[in-house]
Parts: C-alpha cells; structure tokens; sequence
C-alpha cells in the first residue's frame, strides 16, 4: 500500500501549518512516529539548529517526540547512516524541507537512505516533503541558489523523478507565492515571472509546472488518483498552454498533472515497474528496526558480495539457533534486580554496585531508566 506525499511550498513548521500536519497524522494507521530527515541543509554551519528547531515544533505543538535521521551525505560514516537507517525504519511519517534542492537530489541519488525512506513511502508510510527537498523530488530540478544566490545561466538539474514512475513529469516549483523581494519580483521560488517563463522555455514540452504556494500544503494521493489542498493558499498548474489555480480546500484529479504522450501507471504495478530505488538493504533496515535481526541479515546477504553474504546468512542462522532465556532465568534476574533497588535504597551503594559487575561479567546488563532498572542479555566475556 503506498502511503502518500505531501508537498508544502514553505513554513512547514509556522503555527498555521499545525493543523495540516494534524490532519496527515489522522491518515496514519497508528499513533505518530515522526522522523525529520536533514539532507537537504547537510552542508549549512547550523544543520544541528534547522534539526532542533523541528524538534521543539512537534514537542510544542503535537507532544510528539520527533526522531532526527542524520544524513548529511551519501558517503556518511557507515555508523552514522546506520542510525539514520534506524530511524527511518521506526518512523510513519517522514519529514523534510529547508536546504538546496540540487544538494539534496545529488545526495539522495546515491543514498541507502533514501532509499529506505521510498521503500517505507512503499509501504505505506506518509512522506511530507517542504521546500528544497520537494523540489528535489521532480525530474526538472530547479537550482535556486545556482541562479539567484549565484548568477548562473537559467538551467534545470536532474532530480530524483519521484513520480516519473507513474507517468508524472515534474518540475515542483515551491515558494510560488514568495514575495520577500519588496521592490522586485520573487516569485516563483525568488525567480520572478519573467525569468521563471524564460526558465520554462527550457523544459520539454510534456514536463508540468507544479506551483505551491507558501504556507500551503498539497496532498497527492496516488491510489485514488487525487490532489488535496490545504493551507494558506493554493497551487497552480501549468500544462502546455493551460494554467490551473486551486485554492485551500480544494481537490484536482492527478490527470492534471500527467504529461502528454506518459501513461500513467498503476500504483498496483509490480515494484520493478514502479521504480528502481527499493533495495534489500532497505529492507534489511526495516526488519532490524522490528527488532527482526535474522531477518534483517538474511535482506542484507542479498546486497552483499558472495563472501560477505555468506558470513551474513552464517550470522542469521546462529541467531535463529541461539537458546532463549527461560522463564526461571527471567524471575532470577529480577529478583537481583529487586535485591540492587533495595542496596541502593538503603544507601549501600558499594554492594549495589557490586551485584551490577557480577552480574555483568555474567553477560546482563542492567541499565537504569526513568521507569526502572531493566536487563538485558548478552554473551558472556570470554575468559582470557
């Protein structure tokens, strides 16, 4: 089941956009699990402060804890994507927004990452993309920073083509409304109309305009093949020699957006009709995040090299075998549990500490949680 996609034009965290992503969350098949992924501004100084100011949104305005997949470069520290991997996996609702639309189309291209975040999308998934990082989704990118910030000659990049699957060919066009510039024209993502209709000559005669405005949010729900708009403004269309405007509240059909001479594929279609990003390393992700480890080696041996995946299917195997912990192994380990709390209340902090090491040279952790003292199972060291 695909999950949908959600484009927003700017202020994905303004107060007025709360009731947006409020209605997103009540299309979810279970309670919020949010993930903000920072991509697209993984070259700025400040990506940690863009990062915390989505995290004090969601806790300010929803009570929601919301995960930070860092990925700040397709080639990160393999500890790093594993962590975003991670959350990425345990998320429902996956956001992202503020940065370069080229920076993150060229990092995405080449990212595990995304990957996994297309094929949670896949699965069902809510992706709520602001800003850059909708814009990077089209196959016409426009590099905003390239031709206002810069100088460049008027040029589109490649981007991700995320809907070029189903038949959509895209140039997200978001800020469309923008009018910061006070004395001279900025709409069009700070472009201006007349050069944005100059930047327009340059693109195929099939590729549409998508224009969302800011503080707006669109909705595009492939299954029933329907635009949803919410929000402050609207978005336009532009198709060949037509222009479309809809407004907040409104719905179109997707064959607005389609381009002459593209059919347009069924979301049904086998997933090698539907696009070529989902790989098993994505997959592998998924399942460790459920906490399905030998099934997550087992996805992983399909991506490795033949030595590599045999080492992989060898560790699944040994996990699968491994004796679980019984039921008097459980009650044993919480009554030292149980004896600890008392030591410790007793303020006999040197024979608290003592059953912690014994019974970590055992191979039980225990750690100390808001909730209580919890334990886990490890291998024990093995002697010198």
């Amino acid at each position: 089941m695909l999950g949908g996609l959600t484009l927003i034009g700017s202020g994905e965290i303004a107060a007025g956009m709360a009731k947006v992503h409020r209605g997103l969350f009540k299309a979810l098949a279970g309670p919020p699990r949010p993930v903000f992924l920072d991509t697209p501004a993984g070259f700025e100084l400040g990506a940690e402060a863009i990062a915390a100011r989505f995290v004090d949104y969601f806790a300010q305005r929803f009570d929601l804890p919301l995960a930070v997949a860092s990925h700040r470069r397709a080639d990160d520290d393999p500890r790093a994507q594993a962590a975003a991997l991670q959350a990425v996996a345990r998320s429902n609702y996956i956001l992202a927004g503020p940065g370069s639309p080229t920076y993150a189309a060229q990092q995405w291209k080449a990212s595990q990452v995304f990957r996994a975040v297309i094929d949670r999308w896949q699965a069902g998934v809510q992706l709520v993309f602001a800003s850059s990082a909708a814009i990077a989704i089209s196959r016409h990118v426009l590099p905003v920073y390239e031709i206002y910030k810069v100088g460049q000659e008027l040029h589109w990049a490649e981007g991700l083509d995320l809907l070029g699957p189903f038949g959509y060919e895209l140039a997200i066009v978001t800020h469309w409304d923008n009018a910061e510039g006070g004395t001279h024209d900025t709409r069009a993502c700070f472009m201006g109309m007349e050069r944005f209709g100059r930047l327009r000559g340059l693109l195929p005669e099939r590729a549409v305009v998508l224009g969302v405005d800011e503080h707006t949010a669109c909705t595009i729900d492939l299954e029933k093949r329907m635009g949803q708009v919410r929000g402050r403004g609207g978005v336009t269309i532009l198709r060949g020699g037509e222009e479309r405007r809809h407004e907040s509240g409104a719905s179109f059909p997707l064959s607005e957006l389609s381009s002459a001479g593209r059919a347009v594929i069924a979301v049904s279609a086998p997933d090698s009709d539907r696009g070529s990003l989902v790989d098993p390393i994505a997959r592998a992700s998924a399942h460790i995040a459920d906490g399905e480890l030998a099934a997550g080696l087992e996805a992983a041996a399909g991506a490795a090299p033949p030595q590599v995946a045999a080492l992989l299917h060898q560790a699944a195997r040994a996990i699968e075998n491994e004796p679980r912990g019984d039921e008097t192994e459980a009650a044993l380990l919480q009554l030292l549990v149980e004896l600890r709390a008392g030591l410790r209340v007793a303020k006999q902090w040197a024979l608290a500490d003592q059953v912690r090491d014994r019974l970590a040279a055992l191979g039980y952790e225990l750690r100390d949680t808001p909730e209580g003292t919890v334990w886990e199972r490890h291998r024990a060291p093995r002697e010198p």
